[in-house]
């Protein structure tokens, strides 16, 4: 659990820092080569992907960029638009609000503002998701499970951090 939760963390990284290539394990700079080879599917083992290995432990590396950030793949970059917590989107005193954080980015996109509803139905479309649990059946849903059965720990959030 704690390895993913590591994970999480880089992954919060990456896209903070506009796809910044770091070593997953260490969350050094890495170098391209390095990077393609974390990005491969169980292609190498955590002991063949080490950073002292791989990089050398007294390299200097020049920060590099996910080329997918940098070359238009991304439209904008690798850098987050808003950031949106699941948590308050849940949440009966929040969650209209946090809804009206995603549809505005949606709607200011010029990609996609075209197809967004109207906002007078936003809280509307959040009613029938979250208090009412219309749409797809998710975690909050499987009988025998609570919310509260899901909690990070102190040490779980340090590490994402």
């Amino acid at each position: 659990v704690m390895e993913e939760c590591h994970w999480y963390g880089w992954f919060i990284d990456y896209w903070l820092e506009g796809g910044l290539m770091r070593d997953i394990f260490s969350h050094k700079i890495t170098t391209p080569e390095h990077w393609y080879m974390l990005m491969i599917p169980g292609g190498y083992s955590r002991e063949e992907l080490d950073y002292d290995l791989v990089v050398g432990p007294d390299t200097v590396v020049s920060p590099s960029y996910d080329p997918h950030c940098t070359n238009g793949d991304v439209s904008g970059g690798c850098e987050p638009v808003a950031v949106i917590s699941a948590e308050k989107l849940r949440d009966y005193n929040e969650g209209k609000a946090e809804t009206a954080k995603i549809a505005e980015v949606l709607h200011n996109d010029d990609r996609t503002g075209k197809y967004v509803i109207n906002q007078q139905a936003w809280d509307c479309i959040w009613t029938e998701l979250i208090p009412r649990g219309k749409g797809a059946k998710t975690v909050y849903q499987r009988p025998g499970h609570f919310e509260t059965d899901y909690n990070f720990s102190a040490e779980m959030l340090e590490e994402m951090i």
